[in-house]
This record gives C-alpha cells, sequence and structure tokens, in this order.
C-alpha cells in the first residue's frame, strides 16, 4: 500500500472514531437505582455530556394517553448534580425544571430520589414485591436533549427476577433512541408470571403481575385470538415485539397505551366471571388497537409531546371513541356477543349518551379539547354539561361507519378509513389536523361528509340514528317516555340517604333539592336509599313534600312533581343485505 493511501485511511478511520466518540458523549445514560423498595423511593441519575452551556432537566407534568396535568414533580426530592464527582449548583427555574449552568464540553451528573407509591396504569409504584415504573413519572428529559439516544441501567433487588419492557436491552442495559422512546416504554421489574405468542410474527409478552385464578392457557389463547382480530382492521402490524403488563388487584381496573406496549388492570379473581372475563378482553382489545389509533394514527397535537403542558386537540373521540367502537365490535367479532347482544350495546351507548343532559351542552370536539380540565376532573354536576368522548366519539364512529357504507354501497367501511389514515400519516410519521382528517373521510366515502362532522362532531344536534343506519339496512326504533323519577343519584352513609347528583332535567333540579343534602322522607314516607322507590308508592304524586337535613338542619321543600323526558332507542337487524354485511364484518 502506498504512503498517500495509508494517509487517508487513517485519515477516514480518524473521523470515524471522531463520530463514534461524538455520539459517544452526546449518549445519555440513565440509572435507576433501587435499594430499599420498602420504602417506596428510588434514586435516578442521569450523566449528559453538555453540548450546550446550560442544561435543564424537567419532569413531565403529564403522561401521554391521559389528559390531566399531574405534576410528577411532587415526588421528586433530593436534588443535586455534579461534574468529575464535585458537586455544582442547581438552580429550580420552574416547578419542575432544574437548570446547571457554565457546564459546555462537560459530563453532568444529574441525580434525585423519587418517591413511587401509586399503583396505577399511569403512574409509578414501588414496594417489597414490584416495582412498576411508568416512566413519565420517574424520569426527567433533558430539555436541551430530547432526541439523543442512550441507555438506562436498572439496579434492583436480587430477589427480583423479572423485567418486561419493550425496550430493547443491549448487553447489560437497555436502549432507547430518544427521549419519547424511554417515556413511552414502561417496564415492570420482580416475579411475574409470563407467558408468549405471537400474532403476524410479532413476538408478544404479556407479564401477569401478582395472585389471580386465570386460567393462563386459556387467557393466552384468547389474548392472541383478540389481538389478531384487532390486527386484520389495519392488515399490518408495525411492532417488533409487543409487551402486555397486566397487574392483578384487589379492586379496580383501567389501561393505558404505549407504541410498544400496554398496561392493564385486572381484580384478581375476576377471570372465572364470565361477565368481567368478556370485560378484560374488550379492554385488552381497546389498549391493543391503540397501537396502530393514536401511537401511530394521531392527531397533530399528540406527538412529538409538550411534556411540560397541555396538548390540546379536538381529536381525542378519534383517538378514544372510534377505538371504543371497535372494541366492542371485537367482541362481536371473537363470538362472545352474537348480533342482537352487540346491537343491544350500541343501543345501551345511544340511551346513556342522549339521556345525559350534558350531551345538549357540550360538543364532541369540545369535549376533547376540555379533556385536560373536565374529562379526568368530573364532579357532581359533569353530566350535566358534558360528554363522554369515548361514548359520543363511539356513537359518532358507528354513524360513521354506516354513512361510509352507505356512500359506497357496501364496498368500504370504517376500516378502509384507518388503513387510509395509517398509510397517509402513521407511516410518515405525522400527525392529521382537522381538516385532513375530514379530506380523508370524504376521500374514503366518495361524498362530502363534511355536514356529518359540523352536525355530529362539532356541533350539538342530535344524531339522525334512524335515518343513517336504517339506510345500512339497520332496524331502528324509538319510544318517548316519561320517567317517573326524582333524577337523583343517592348513596347510603351510615343509615342515611346522601344526594351524590341531581339530573339537571329533573323536578328536583330546580325545585331546590342540593348535593350533600341527606334526604329523610318524602310526603312522611320514611327514605332508605330508595328515592324513586318511595316515589312510585305515593298515590298522590303532583305534589311533593321533601324533607332534608342541610348542614345539620332540618328543611322541608315543595315541590310539584314532574316526569323526565325521555326517548327509548332499540336497534335491531333486517334481512341480511350487502349493507349490514359489511357493518358486522360479514
Amino acid at each position: 500500500m502506498s504512503k498517500n493511501k495509508i494517509l487517508a485511511v487513517s485519515l477516514v478511520l480518524s473521523l470515524l472514531l471522531i463520530k463514534i466518540e461524538v455520539k459517544a458523549n452526546d449518549m445519555l445514560k440513565y440509572k435507576i437505582s433501587i435499594t430499599d423498595p420498602q420504602t417506596h423511593y428510588a434514586k435516578i441519575s442521569i450523566e449528559a455530556y453538555a453540548t450546550t452551556n446550560n442544561l435543564h432537566f424537567s419532569m413531565p407534568s403529564w403522561t401521554p394517553g391521559s389528559y390531566l396535568i399531574r405534576e410528577f414533580a411532587k415526588s421528586v426530592d433530593r436534588v443535586k448534580a455534579s461534574i468529575n464527582g464535585i458537586e455544582i449548583p442547581t438552580i429550580k427555574t420552574d416547578k419542575g425544571t432544574w437548570k446547571v449552568e457554565d457546564i459546555k464540553s462537560k459530563t453532568v451528573v444529574f441525580e434525585y430520589d423519587l418517591y413511587a407509591f401509586e399503583l396505577s396504569v399511569r403512574t409509578s409504584f414501588i414496594d417489597e414485591d414490584q416495582a412498576f415504573l411508568h416512566n413519565t413519572s420517574i424520569f426527567m428529559l433533558v430539555e436541551e436533549q430530547m432526541s439523543a439516544s442512550g441507555t438506562l441501567q436498572l439496579d434492583y433487588p436480587s430477589r427480583w427476577q423479572k423485567v418486561s419492557t419493550s425496550l430493547e436491552k443491549e448487553n447489560d442495559v437497555f436502549a432507547f433512541q430518544n427521549y419519547d422512546d424511554l417515556a413511552d416504554s414502561p417496564i415492570q421489574i420482580g416475579n411475574q408470571e409470563i407467558f408468549n405468542f405471537e400474532v403476524a410474527g410479532v413476538p408478544h409478552e404479556v407479564a401477569m403481575v401478582g395472585i389471580n385464578n386465570a386460567d393462563l392457557e386459556k387467557l393466552s389463547a384468547d389474548m392472541q385470538r383478540m389481538c389478531k382480530i384487532m390486527t386484520n382492521i389495519i392488515g399490518e402490524h408495525p411492532c417488533k415485539r409487543y409487551v402486555f403488563i397486566v397487574h392483578n388487584i384487589e379492586a379496580g381496573g383501567g389501561g393505558l397505551e404505549h407504541k410498544n406496549s400496554c398496561t392493564v388492570m385486572m381484580p384478581r379473581w375476576n377471570y372465572t366471571n364470565t361477565v368481567k372475563y368478556h370485560s378484560f378482553l374488550g379492554l385488552v382489545a381497546h389498549e391493543y388497537f391503540h397501537l396502530w389509533n393514536v401511537k401511530r394514527i394521531r392527531p397533530k397535537a399528540l406527538g412529538p409531546f409538550d411534556y411540560k403542558n397541555e396538548n390540546y386537540t379536538n381529536l381525542l373521540w378519534v383517538a378514544e371513541g372510534i377505538t371504543s367502537y371497535y372494541d366492542e365490535m371485537s367482541l362481536y367479532s371473537f363470538g362472545y356477543y352474537d348480533k342482537k347482544t352487540y346491537l343491544g350495546k350500541l343501543t345501551d351507548y345511544i340511551n346513556r349518551v342522549e339521556s345525559q343532559p350534558g350531551s345538549s351542552i357540550q360538543s364532541l370536539s369540545e369535549s376533547s379539547w376540555d379533556a385536560w380540565i373536565k374529562a379526568y376532573r368530573s364532579n357532581e354536576n359533569s353530566a350535566n354539561t358534558g360528554i363522554s368522548y369515548y361514548s359520543k366519539g363511539l356513537l359518532v364512529a358507528m354513524l360513521l361507519d354506516a354513512e361510509i357504507i352507505k356512500a359506497t354501497k357496501g364496498k368500504k367501511n370504517l376500516d378502509d378509513l384507518m388503513q387510509h389514515l395509517y398509510k397517509e400519516f402513521a407511516m410518515k410519521d405525522i400527525g392529521f389536523a382537522d381538516d385532513e382528517f375530514e379530506k380523508a373521510v370524504n376521500k374514503i366515502a366518495g361524498k362530502d361528509l363534511s355536514k356529518f362532522i359540523a352536525n355530529y362532531v362539532f356541533g350539538l344536534k342530535t344524531p339522525a340514528y334512524k335515518e343513517i343506519l336504517e339506510a345500512i339496512d339497520i332496524k331502528v326504533s324509538s319510544q318517548n317516555k316519561k320517567k317517573a323519577s326524582l333524577g337523583l343519584i343517592t348513596s347510603s352513609l351510615d343509615g342515611k340517604t346522601i344526594v351524590k347528583a341531581i339530573n339537571a332535567r329533573s323536578c328536583s333540579y330546580l325545585g331546590g333539592i342540593n348535593v350533600n343534602d341527606e334526604i329523610i322522607s318524602i310526603n312522611g314516607i320514611r327514605v332508605n336509599n330508595d328515592v324513586d322507590e318511595v316515589l312510585n308508592a305515593l298515590s298522590n304524586k303532583d305534589e311533593l313534600f321533601i324533607m332534608v337535613s342541610r348542614d345539620g338542619l332540618i328543611k322541608l321543600i315543595k315541590m310539584s312533581f314532574k316526569p323526565i323526558p325521555t326517548t327509548l332507542w332499540k336497534l335491531g337487524t333486517a334481512e341480511n343485505t350487502k349493507l349490514n354485511k359489511s357493518f358486522f364484518r360479514e
């Protein structure tokens, strides 16, 4: 080899070494140490090479998928930073951000303690038996290095034998591509029972945490089949590997989606209860379908995220309502619902939504936008002023499905819209705006459905259930009724009947009954948490005398009784046609 060639090769090698060194320097190194889990504390350190003069270490305020500012910084203690083992000052610039200054071209180690003792799908929990790390509530981000890749080292008691996470393991550490990747990959550490299956050639791991009465062989087969049903909607699986973390708990439930995993909760003895088991499989279907709808098919506001502030969108009904529609459909596709039962479930949603006073107050788009201040902060008046983007969104998804079927004479349905959104947005890793979603709807339908969206997403018009569904050969009937009820939701507390909520369409609302009132009697008849039963036993309901205790004082409230006007809907099927076969995916 000539001298010039040797020099050239040396130069190339030098440049490669420089690039490798820079990449290594830019890489973030996270470590979490759980040495005394019974205290519920973990120690976290972040090693960052500073390419800028200052670095800002910031704790997220919320977690994607759960639209509420949760102030995770409240669990942070004992913050410090150091260079070469020598502590340097930190400056707290807001409720969850710490700044270190004058550090360019130096490696900073930022450390803090974190308290984790809230077991839910959106928070973290550490005790002597396990550690569940919901990463937005655990790991701070480095604002100047959000796109930097890195590694995570886990240090935990040797008696814990297993780690379940969608993060890729490299040697003795886990690797992430950027902060979003780290934040979106929860970690379960402990002695969970694990089973595996494949869907579309993709390995799936299920971590069963805690004692339970599940038949794991049956559960594995049912979860695999449910995942196949949801995969077939889009027809393509985007994951290299997928992880379910199932917390088996005493009571409660819920789930939260992630890009390559999800966390769900199940009361530990419910697996042998047929109804509750089916409900759990519906939850599995819901969170699993989110790996497409919301984690990849997403509104623009939902990625990349601003972890410190609210991320507003009108389109949560697409993320949650359409997903809810598909999770109900999945139980029909699975065979747990027959056609009559499935239509009965959809009927229940219609009656529930339309009987809620808030359905005429808050639009679906407003429900999405105001999730941050209303959806997760419900109170006694919420049903009177708002609507859920889950349940109302499910109904609009159902009607949109029907509109597409009608417009295309059964050749297309909502599946085609989701496949189009996946191809045009998810595969390009971009989100869509309101108008882009509407254009996609019109394209798939081959018809202008902007009026539909204006009326039922942005407006308050009662959906034309009969007109839309009968056009695809689904029978619809409705009956106007007057419900003999005071419109009170009550609970029994120490033998007292306490008002918890009041229907704004009821006579009680204008008649002067208050939330927190104790209802003692109606027209002289003692009440025992059976308000409507006592009401209906009265021979004369026209004039009511209701005795209540309010703030320790006895009051007699006189009111005229008026029943609550309501419309009861019912869905049924006509003979099989191409249109309703498309609706039932037959």
